[in-house]
């Protein structure tokens, strides 16, 4: 315009100025940018969170499928399936597609089971034995492959499992009963094709040895003529099977006019034994008897190389041996350390096997490893072995013993007497005891409830001895398991039989370790009852929820809750238990004994991420 400045007109007089709409446009987009980026960190916030909570519930669902895998484990292994096993789960959300990878139940070691025989002899060893067996069982959850490309998610669990009584060794499938039939015959055989006579009660030894200096395994089998002579046979089964030896002794060393080796009726115990720097199997046995000669013939122990039935070892005692030595590993290393044999006039012997000595002349020398007196039933004759359990508490030994009846096998009613039987604790290096030194239970009354083995009481007082009743004496070797002791009796009623009874009695107090009282009649028998009779034959697992597990009696329960009172604190309980079938009164099988199996989980350790 002339004369004056020039302005721009708005050609617009409603809308605002343009810099003042640029400024608010700027404005408004600054303000979408920062609630953008607060969105995005939110956002990003979030899913962090959803990404963290996303693993720490994927953690948490592998870490329960491990511990489920290894329960399952665990569970497979007590019901005989011990080998690796992978399992799928079939779930949705996080986790979806997790596999458990079971290891196998894997025996590691073995040692002695809380008031479980010690014996490395008899029908129980050569099933193997009970004893205390460590496990290690492992599970690991994997969860689905990474989408990029790295490890997927694992947790890895892994236990020592303790399981208590539970089988080892030989108790893998192997048919003893059967075993011990082809056994009997190849005896039968021998002893007929020589001397055309056979007891059908003599008796028999089937053992299989393996470890130590034993390459490959070895079944074998010692047996004797029983009253049908004096002779034993010695044969491998397996895995070659022919003769290995006679043997018979007609020495008269102690010269009383008779042979040393009379009727060979006692059963011989087959063990390994470390001689020097090297180890050797032998066969163990008494002298037997000879009813011409009552108290002269037999009063030896033997032990004789179990390849050539060369003579190791041949020691006098105070009576004819009838019952079969029973030998303990005290060191665990699988050899036997002591011997105990008893002796018809009473007295229990025990022969310390340490240390291993040099032969000389092939022949253990004189003077060591002599014959130790460590117990005196007062004049009651023992027919059998005793039991040996270690006492946790004590730091010592127990022994479960039976005695009583006639001088020698076959007695009739005319000749038995009452017996006894006594639990007690050995006295070391000391003198030996007598059962006339326990504290006598009442027969009468099935309960006491003290317990007899306890640290607290003074030597003396520990153990205890029940007497039997009028001319009742033991049938049987006693079983001794998990806190369980059985054995048969034998009360003659006439020349041709009598009547047999079972006892299951606690093993730390005496009293009945069921409901009713301690000794129940079972059945009638022949004179003398079967020389297998209440010896176990076969070792069977009842895992928890066995449809195959037979049902129990109301006695049998009682049983084991009072079992399970004896377990170490630290015992948990499933229902799984073990069941030890033997020889009845007439042959047939009867179950001897049926035990909680005792679970201890240790050494936890945990991997993965």
């Amino acid at each position: 315009m002339p004369g004056g400045s020039t302005k721009w007109a708005n050609p617009d007089p409603g809308r605002p100025p343009a810099v003042v709409h640029g400024s608010s446009t700027l404005l408004v987009t600054l303000i979408l940018l920062l609630l953008s980026g607060s969105c995005l960190a939110l956002l990003v916030a979030t899913q962090t969170q959803m990404l963290i909570a996303y693993g720490q519930k994927l953690q948490a669902r592998l870490l329960v499928a491990a511990e489920g895998g290894l329960q399952l484990a665990i569970a497979r292994g007590v019901a005989g399936a011990a080998e690796p096993y992978n399992h799928p789960l079939v779930t949705t959300g996080p986790g979806a597609g997790i596999t458990v990878e079971v290891t196998g139940f894997l025996p590691v070691a073995d040692g002695p089971c809380h008031l479980c025989m010690a014996n490395l002899d008899g029908a129980l060893s050569s099933l193997g034995g009970l004893r205390r067996v460590s496990h290690v069982a492992g599970a690991a959850a994997v969860a689905p492959p990474r989408l990029d490309g790295l490890p997927p998610p694992t947790r890895e669990l892994t236990v020592l499992v303790d399981l208590m009584p539970w089988p080892v060794g030989a108790s893998d499938g192997w048919d003893f009963e059967g075993t011990a039939q082809t056994a009997r015959e190849t005896v039968r055989d021998a002893a007929l094709t020589e001397v055309g006579a056979y007891d059908e009660d003599a008796p028999l030894t089937v053992k299989r040895l393996a470890g130590r200096d034993i390459d490959p395994p070895r079944t074998v089998t010692v047996g004797g003529l029983g009253r049908a002579g004096r002779l034993f046979y010695a044969f491998e089964l397996a895995p070659e099977p022919r003769p290995l030896w006679r043997f018979a002794d007609n020495r008269d060393e102690d010269g009383n006019g008779g042979a040393d080796l009379g009727y060979t009726v006692s059963k011989p115990t087959v063990v390994v034994v470390a001689f020097g720097a090297g180890v050797r199997p032998v066969a163990m046995f008494g002298g037997g008897f000879d009813p011409a000669l009552p108290g002269d013939v037999g009063n030896w122990l033997y032990f004789v190389t179990l390849d050539g039935g060369e003579v190791l070892y041949k020691r006098a005692l105070d009576g004819p041996v009838v019952a079969a030595p029973a030998a303990v590993d005290t060191e665990g290393d699988g050899l036997a350390d002591r011997i105990y044999v008893g002796t018809t006039a009473g007295s229990l012997y025990r022969v310390d096997l340490a240390p291993a000595v040099e032969l000389e002349g092939g022949r253990v020398p004189p003077g060591v490893w002599n014959p130790r007196r460590v117990f005196d039933t007062g004049g009651l004759p023992i027919h059998h072995p005793p039991a040996v359990i270690p006492v946790p508490g004590l730091g010592a030994r127990a022994l479960a013993l039976g005695a009583g009846g006639g001088a020698h096998p076959g007695t009739g009613s005319e000749e038995a007497a009452a017996g006894r039987f006594q639990v007690f604790v050995e006295g070391g290096s000391g003198g030996a005891g007598g059962a006339d030194e326990l504290p006598r239970l009442d027969r009468a009354n099935p309960l006491g409830g003290a317990d007899r083995l306890s640290p607290t009481l003074s030597p003396g007082e520990r153990g205890w001895s029940l007497a039997l009743g009028a001319r009742e004496r033991p049938a049987s070797a006693p079983l001794v398991v998990g806190g369980l002791l059985t054995f048969f009796t034998l009360r003659p009623t006439g020349p041709d039989g009598g009547e047999i009874r079972r006892y299951a009695l606690q093993l730390v107090s005496g009293d009945a370790a069921g409901a009713g009282a301690r000794g129940r009649l079972v059945g009638r028998s022949a004179l003398p009852p079967a020389s297998v009779l209440g010896s176990p034959t076969r070792i069977e697992i009842d895992h928890a929820g066995s449809a195959a597990a037979p049902v129990l009696s109301s006695d049998e329960l009682a049983m084991l809750q009072a079992l399970r009172a004896q377990m170490p604190e630290r015992c948990r309980f499933d229902g799984s238990r073990v069941r030890l079938i033997g020889s009845g009164p007439d042959g047939s099988p009867i179950r001897l004994a049926v035990l909680p199996i005792c679970r201890i989980e240790a050494d936890w350790t945990e991997g993965g991420l």
